[in-house]
This record gives C-alpha cells, sequence and structure tokens, in this order.
C-alpha cells in the first residue's frame, strides 16, 4: 500500500481541479484526482504517462499546499518579462529525469548536476543549460539530494495482532503498573567514531586509523521508562539468557512494589528462554513482542539515536570504563539528575592558555 496519498479535497478544490485547462496543469489535477480515488502511485503513473517518483512529488505538494501548490503555467519569466526557451512541459521533464535512476540511464548509481546537463543536452531535451540554471529549475521543484535510509518490510505473519497490542499499551497507562522498553545497544569496540561538530572553515579533526581492535567488546542493556521518561542501564560482556535473566532480576529490584512490569522487546531467542519466561511469569513481568523486522515498533530505539550521538561520535576512548563513564554522565543529564555544565568556561580559558 502507497504511503503517499492525496489529502482529502476541500469543496472548492474539486472544482478548481476540474478547472485547470493547461495540459501540464490537467495532469496534475488528475493526479490527485486517482490518488484520491484509491489508485496506487504506481497505477496513477500509468495513467498520466509519469513515473512514481514525480507522481508522490505532486502529492506531496499538494498536501503541502493547495492547488496553487502544483499549478504551472506555461512559461518561465526572466527579468523584463522575456520568455524563456524552457516551457513548463520541458521543465517538468527535466524533473523527471533528475528522479529517473542513474544507473539505467547513464550507467551511474548517482547524478551530479554536470552529468545530468551533459544527458539532457545529449537527448535533445533541451539545446544548452547552465548548471546554476538547472539547479534552480530543480530547487522550484522540490527536487533536492537526500540521504537514503534502511527499510525492512515484516514478514511476521502475526505483525497486525503484535502491533495492535504495543500501540494498545503505549495509549495507555496500564493502572498499577509500569510501561518499560528494553533493547541491547551494541557491540561496543573500541575504536575511533567519526562525527559532526562546529569548526573553522577549512579545519579538520583527525582520528587516528586502527587496524588491531584488542579491547573486546561491550554490550549495553538499557530500559526506558515510559511513565517518567528516563533511561537506565549498564554494561555486559555478553548477551545471553544469563545477563538477560541478571537484569530482569535487576529490574525487579529496582521497581520494587510499583506492580506489573509491561516491557517491550525484541523477540531475541534467549529473551524467550525456558528459564527467562518462568522467571517472568512468577515476579508479574509482561513481555510484548515486537513483530520480526520491526524494532522501530520499540520507543527505545529513538533514545538510543540520541545517546550514540552524544556519548560515541567524535571518540576514541581507550577502555571501555572511559567509555561507559561517558554514557552514565549523558545518563545523568537525560534523566534530570545534573545540569549542562560540566566545567565552568573561565576555568577551561584557564586550561588552555
Amino acid at each position: 500500500m502507497d504511503k503517499v496519498v492525496a489529502r482529502k479535497l476541500r469543496p472548492h478544490e474539486g472544482r478548481k481541479l476540474k478547472q485547470l485547462s493547461n495540459a501540464v496543469n490537467c495532469r496534475r489535477a488528475r493526479i490527485i484526482l486517482l490518488s484520491r480515488r484509491g489508485f496506487c502511485n504506481r497505477e496513477v503513473a500509468e495513467f498520466v504517462g509519469l513515473s512514481p517518483a514525480w507522481v508522490r512529488v505532486i502529492i506531496h505538494r499538494f498536501n503541502q499546499g493547495s492547488v496553487e501548490s502544483i499549478t504551472w503555467y506555461p512559461f518561465f519569466h526572466r527579468g523584463g518579462g522575456r520568455a524563456s526557451r524552457f516551457t513548463a512541459d520541458v521543465v517538468e521533464e527535466i524533473a523527471e529525469v533528475a528522479l529517473a535512476p542513474p544507473f539505467q540511464l547513464v550507467g551511474m548509481t548517482v547524478w551530479s548536476l554536470p552529468k545530468l546537463r551533459d544527458y539532457l543536452i545529449e537527448q535533445g531535451i533541451v539545446e544548452s543549460i547552465s548548471i546554476e540554471w538547472l539547479r534552480q529549475i530543480l530547487r522550484r521543484h522540490r527536487v533536492r539530494w537526500r540521504h537514503t535510509k534502511t527499510w525492512k518490510e515484516s514478514n511476521d505473519p502475526e505483525f497486525e495482532e503484535k502491533r495492535r497490542r504495543i500501540h494498545r499499551l503505549y495509549q495507555r497507562r496500564r493502572p498499577g503498573g509500569v510501561r518499560l522498553c528494553f533493547d541491547e545497544l551494541g557491540p561496543l569496540n573500541l575504536l575511533p567514531r567519526h562525527g559532526k561538530h562546529y569548526a573553522r572553515i577549512g579545519h579538520v579533526d583527525r582520528l587516528r586509523a586502527t587496524y588491531h581492535r584488542t579491547g573486546g567488546v561491550r554490550y549495553f542493556l538499557a530500559i526506558y521508562d515510559l511513565e517518567q521518561d528516563t533511561l537506565h542501564g549498564y554494561p555486559v560482556k555478553q548477551k545471553n539468557r544469563r545477563t538477560f535473566l541478571a537484569f530482569l532480576r535487576w529490574l525487579r529490584r529496582t521497581y520494587r512494589g510499583r506492580g506489573t512490569l509491561h516491557i517491550v522487546l525484541d523477540n531475541a531467542t534467549f529473551h524467550s528462554r525456558p528459564e527467562v519466561l518462568a522467571y517472568a511469569a512468577a515476579n508479574d513481568i509482561r513481555f510484548y513482542w515486537t513483530p520480526t523486522n520491526a524494532s522501530w515498533l520499540n520507543r527505545i530505539e529513538a533514545q538510543f539515536t540520541a545517546l550514540v550521538k552524544f556519548t560515541l561520535h567524535n571518540t576514541d576512548y581507550a577502555s571501555h570504563d572511559d567509555m561507559q563513564a561517558a554514557i552514565r554522565g549523558y545518563l545523568r543529564w537525560r534523566n534530570g539528575r545534573r545540569r549542562i555544565t560540566v566545567e565552568q568556561w573561565s576555568r577551561a580559558k584557564r586550561r588552555a592558555a
């Protein structure tokens, strides 16, 4: 099912879409109307003769604005009112080429503005065009550089049942219980990690190269408390049923007298060992399993993103103790147990002098 669909039309928007007369605008109006009728983006693209990527762009524009956001006119105009050679149809085709897979067209995995310009000229789409004007055209059509993302579709036959159970837990606080999210961060190696930070132009911090990593690995077992918005945990050398069972015992002591522990966690094999399930049943702990390849349902994942950014990026720790000290320091600030300041600025200036 398509994730991008046209929003519900306002009363006047349906009339405006049907009144569009320009050929390009009529095609865009058909995209919105077909999307509203339930056709998927690939089917809409076949009907109007465009690519699915461009259909999604038009729908995004309409959803973020109105009919005016997708309306296009026969010509661009330069200063002084002189009409440009780039008609609306040509501009539409330029944007569509930019959104097409480059490997299929030029045998390379990504476009650049010079390569896109050369391809447009060789194909006779334009006679000539400057790189800056090409950039402006793409920018006006909201075609910009974007990072790719990893995504996995869950093939769990019980996906919907598990998803609804977790969502019900998130939506309503359980009386006499605590809602928690559990996961393991790692493996954590001792190695230089790149990142981003403020720096003068032309200045680049350098990190050493590593070929041998003899410090071993650690795993950070963590729990996110949805009631108090706090993150806790501790490191272990291995993640298995023994360390997980020890963590559950620590968790039960930490939340002594708080009622049932409702824990969202993934379906790793050692999480469902008989001794683990027996301890959970005997100590008022209830598990909510995330579906296969659907760890994004576990809200602790978002907490790990910030933890990694502020404790591991731009680092080269000498030992696991130093790494864990940084993680503990971040968690104290994250949970509101210390202020942001670690050292006074005046003292830092004197030390650097």
